[in-house]
Parts: structure tokens; C-alpha cells; sequence
């Protein structure tokens, strides 16, 4: 009767193992994964012809994606921004999409919008919210943006804008929450933001300051690193973002340019579309330059 029942055991254990699903285990910024953004509709999909069990962990702060400490376990990384001191080290990437760093309004409460870049720089009227460079890449996303504009008078607008800023946050949704609970005239986000209120809402009051110097144009990528237990499965993945169906997806609910242009929604093509301006700076050389100004 023992043997019997050990004969059991262990074939039971060979069958589980046999017919247990693959995880992928892909590791992420909040927004992407909750319900409302484009994450458990991609999981479902691949799912379905993957034949295995993806499972997403999140971080509220997108900045974080490529710490050491967030990429430990993760056979994908989705979501990060460029950095070229870290991207040589991965096993393969590619863009999924691409938006341009703006300033939304709400036009119904603020009628004198600034025109150009300088022009908000220098008012003293405006209450801006904006991400911490350190924890967002958005908030990176502003340093790089006046560094490429105002150049060698960077440190000096960075001051400037400072005086008009309320507070920095952790992460883009804390930004934009408070933006929206009118605690702010003016939220760093994308110039697509816009593009949420319209589709969800039927709301044309926000808007993106478009300005004639530029926009710095920051692409989103999905990583495999060398660590990856799941590379076949990862590759397989990164292929299927690219599919029409799914740029669609990540377009409508991620609210950025896809990387294919067929499936732009048609709402987003009427958005105006930013200039890109073209720079070099590095993270290295705009925290310390933005920490001294702001510890003053």
C-alpha cells in the first residue's frame, strides 16, 4: 500500500511539472500593469498563444527599472528610457513607442498660456508640477530638455523654473494627480496627454503647450537582459508589441505614439505634433546640476 501510494506521489509531481506553464516574469512601471493601462489586456493575448504564465512587478518610480536591485529575477524589463552607459549590457531591446516631454493645461482655467519655452521660464505667475529627475524619467526628461534648449544657460533656467515649481514628485501620476486636482496651472507629462481626456472623456480642455524651440522626443523599450531564464519566450514577446493589434493597445491606453504608425489613432493624429530638438547630456552631469540649484 506504501509503494503504491509513493508510485502516486511522484507521478503525480512528473505530471505537474511536465504540464506546468513557463513563467515570464516582466518587470515594469505601475501605470503600464493597472487596469486602466494597456498591461492585463497584452497578458491575455499572449497568454493565449505563448502557452504560459506572464506575471508583471511593478514599480510606482519608472526611473528605477534599470537599478540592479529592480532587474534582479526579471526575464523582461518594459518601459525604460535610453541610457547608453546601461544598454550595451543587455542581451536585446527594442522600442515600443515614443512621445514627446510637454506641459499640459487646462484651457478652461488658465486663458494666457505660455507661447514659448523662454517665455515660461521667465513668468512668475504659474504653478508647475513636475517629476524628480532622480525616480522619473519624465522629471530626467525636463533637465535633458532645458539642457539642449538654453545650453549654456542651463543651470540659471533651471533656477528660474524652480521659483515657479511646486513640488516634485516620486513619479508621473503623482504629478498629474495633483494637476488635475487643480493644485497645479501647469504638469510635465507628454504632449499626447491630451489624447486620454479626449478619448475617456470627451473633454477638449487639456491641452499641450507646444513650443517653437523643441521638444525632446523619448522613445520607451522592452529589454531582455543577459540574466533572462526565459530568452526564447522574451524574443517572442518583443516581436508580439510589434504587432498592429497590440501597437494599438499600448497606443490607446499606454497614451503615446506607437512605434507603428498605422495603428495611431486617429484622435492622436490630430494632436500637434512637437518639433524634436536634437542634443547630447548625460544623467551624470544634470542630478548634481539640478540638486545644487534646488538645495539653495
Amino acid at each position: 500500500m506504501i509503494k503504491k501510494t509513493l508510485i502516486l506521489f511522484f507521478l503525480l509531481i512528473f505530471t505537474t511539472t511536465i504540464f506546468a506553464k513557463e513563467k515570464l516574469i516582466v518587470g515594469t512601471y505601475d501605470s503600464f500593469a493597472s487596469e486602466w493601462g494597456p498591461g492585463p489586456e497584452i497578458e491575455k493575448l499572449f497568454e493565449e498563444i505563448c502557452e504560459c504564465d506572464l506575471e508583471y512587478l511593478t514599480t510606482s518610480q519608472a526611473g528605477t527599472l534599470l537599478g540592479k536591485i529592480f532587474m534582479k529575477d526579471k526575464d523582461i524589463i518594459l518601459g525604460a528610457t535610453y541610457d547608453s552607459n546601461k544598454f550595451s549590457d543587455f542581451y536585446t531591446f527594442r522600442a515600443y513607442d515614443y512621445g514627446y516631454y510637454a506641459f499640459i493645461y487646462d484651457s478652461n482655467s488658465l486663458n494666457d498660456p505660455p507661447k514659448t519655452f523662454e517665455e515660461l521660464i521667465n513668468r512668475d505667475d504659474l504653478k508647475v508640477v513636475v517629476q524628480d529627475p532622480r525616480t522619473s524619467p519624465v522629471g530626467m526628461g525636463l533637465l535633458v530638455w532645458i539642457s539642449r534648449v538654453f545650453n549654456k544657460n542651463k543651470e540659471e533656467t533651471i533656477r528660474k523654473l524652480n521659483e515657479q515649481i511646486v513640488t516634485y514628485t516620486p513619479g508621473w501620476s503623482e504629478a498629474y494627480g495633483m494637476f488635475l486636482d487643480k493644485k497645479a496651472d501647469l504638469v510635465l507629462s507628454y504632449s499626447t496627454s491630451p489624447f486620454y481626456h479626449q478619448e475617456y472623456e470627451n473633454n477638449y480642455n487639456y491641452k499641450a503647450l507646444i513650443f517653437p524651440e523643441g521638444h525632446v522626443k523619448e522613445k520607451e523599450y522592452v529589454i531582455i537582459p543577459k540574466t533572462s531564464k526565459q530568452k526564447i519566450i522574451a524574443k517572442n514577446f518583443i516581436s508580439f508589441l510589434g504587432t498592429e493589434k497590440i501597437q494599438k493597445i499600448i497606443a490607446t491606453k499606454n497614451i503615446m505614439y506607437p512605434i507603428l504608425d498605422s495603428a495611431t489613432p486617429s484622435k492622436m493624429k490630430d494632436l500637434p505634433k512637437p518639433n524634436d530638438v536634437i542634443g547630447t547630456s548625460t544623467k551624470e552631469e544634470l542630478i548634481p546640476l539640478w540638486l545644487n540649484v534646488t538645495s539653495q
